[in-house]
């Protein structure tokens, strides 16, 4: 079951993003000369387009996701 939180943009009419946090946070990360970690990285702060508005970005910070994991 996906993680699918909402999320404000910061455009003047401040739409509400459902954002899913499995697509979001899934990626390849390439490492040279260490062992792969085996709890997800999670970044300080992840900022997305909105999906209504041109002017506002999605911006999720890692606490965020910590909370809803």
């Amino acid at each position: 079951m996906s993680n699918i939180i909402k999320v404000r943009c910061s455009g003047p009419n401040k739409h509400i993003n459902e954002v899913d946090l499995d697509k979001t946070l899934k990626g390849s990360v390439v490492l040279r000369g260490e062992q792969p970690q085996t709890t997800p990285f999670i970044p300080e702060r992840i900022v997305l387009p909105c999906q209504l508005c041109t002017e506002g970005k999605v911006i999720i910070s890692s606490e965020m996701v910590e909370n809803n994991l």
